[in-house]
């Protein structure tokens, strides 16, 4: 029998699952149903409003800790456990950014521990009675696995402070600023479904992404990523959210929450003289973030921070911030981009310092390639730096692996460069 056993697994990570499985299952119906067609959309879970994929209200409720049932009647109680796993999964980003998921899973319950699962906040159970489904008292979301449809409870209560002339003006104003949102490719599944174009918002993208990655066949570890990618995005908001409405964050540094909008090597996490998008997107996700405040997801989070910020081996710059700069930012003059490979040659020494680096870098995102593209620049400063990179990082244990694993042209450059800098 073949066993596989992996090397490394994420905190959050249970088991074997298939988040293909989740997706596929799930991206049939556009928009879920809320057992009333009056009711108005809910602010924490349907961010398009009525045009809300699926998905991303799965997503939304996972991340705003809503109670889930997925429900399989007449399915082995095995199956019903897949998804329950996988939604964990797609909550904590594949288990490796957000926490507080695995102890609120049930992968499979039943009537008789009915008073147990009520009991948690938040619960993600797997069950086969359909006499769950005529309870909306019992559960905020409930996924049909046998329709793949998701409804909303009728009886789940608004956020407090929200009333319904304030939500429709929300509403409102959420669609007017998505007018100028458009999406980089033009097969997108909302325009095949006859969707406003309006509609082709941020979570449009992601699904989009999905989908297409599904179709073309990519592999469970590739889907994996991109979910990952997507929550940590999400995760990147918050702090700034919480500094601008607040001054204050617990999940960043406020030096560099206050250098965000500034150009070059300091800010945090978003590209410099990007703040148009920056700003659209926290005003997309708003109402996600301020459900998931407070959450078990966010005290985990907060904590998860406040451990690494004590424990971490490089200090005094946003490693992830840098990262994006040269993955991204095309308006970034000379002294700006020799400015963040001479930090990085400055911070980056220590075999720990190279695997903090490393873990910024994820081979789903391209491995070292933001940081090869110093190799071609026409500053002769730059390509050094770049080169005294590559060799702290050659030296390090799964360094060496990422550098064997990137570009021949790159590995070339790299050793042309180095035999020039050393005559």
């Amino acid at each position: 029998l073949p066993i596989r056993v992996p090397m490394t697994v994420y905190p959050e990570e249970i088991s074997d699952f298939s988040l293909i499985q989740l997706l596929t299952t799930f991206s049939g119906a556009l928009s879920a149903t809320t057992g009333s067609k009056a009711m108005q959309p809910h602010p924490h879970l349907e961010s398009s409003g009525q045009y809300t994929h699926s998905i991303i209200l799965l997503m939304n409720g996972l991340l705003t800790q809503k109670r889930i049932i997925f429900l399989g009647h007449g399915k082995p109680a095995g199956e019903v456990a897949n998804y329950v796993l996988a939604a964990v999964a797609l909550g904590s980003g594949g288990g490796g950014v957000l926490r507080g998921f695995a102890n609120r899973a049930f992968p499979y319950t039943n009537l008789t521990n009915l008073d147990t699962l009520l009991s948690f906040p938040g619960y993600i159970a797997g069950v086969t009675n359909p006499a769950f489904e005529e309870h909306p008292e019992w559960w905020d979301i409930l996924c049909n696995i046998n329709t793949g449809k998701i409804i909303v409870s009728p009886l789940l209560a608004m956020p407090p402070g929200t009333a319904n002339a304030n939500t429709r003006s929300q509403t409102d104003s959420l669609r007017r600023s998505l007018d100028s949102v458009t999406l980089s490719r033009n097969r997108s599944f909302s325009s095949r479904d006859g969707k406003p174009d309006k509609w082709n918002n941020l979570d449009s993208e992601f699904i989009q992404d999905l989908m297409l990655a599904i179709e073309r066949h990519y592999g469970e570890v590739a889907i994996r990523a991109k979910v990952e990618n997507y929550v940590r995005r999400f995760m990147s908001l918050v702090p700034i959210y919480e500094h601008e409405r607040d001054g204050v964050t617990r999940l960043g540094d406020p030096a560099h929450m206050a250098a965000a909008d500034s150009r070059g090597v300091d800010g945090y996490c978003i590209s410099p003289g990007d703040k148009e998008s920056r700003d659209r997107e926290i005003s997309f996700y708003q109402t996600r973030i301020e459900g998931f405040i407070g959450t078990q997801a966010y005290h985990y989070a907060v904590a998860d921070y406040e451990s690494m910020q004590a424990s971490c081996f490089i200090r005094g710059i946003d490693i992830a911030h840098m990262v994006y700069c040269l993955r991204n930012s095309t308006n970034l003059d000379v002294n700006e981009v020799e400015a963040i490979y001479k930090r990085l040659d400055e911070q980056v020494v220590t075999d720990e310092q190279v695997t903090e680096l490393l873990a910024s870098l994820p081979q789903s995102q391209g491995g070292l390639q933001p940081l090869a593209y110093g190799f071609y620049h026409p500053s002769p400063a730059i390509r050094m730096y770049t080169v005294r990179l590559f060799e702290k990082i050659e030296r390090n244990q799964a360094g060496t692996r990422y550098v064997r694993s990137t570009n021949f042209f790159h590995q070339c450059a790299f050793s042309n460069l180095r035999h020039a800098f050393s005559v």
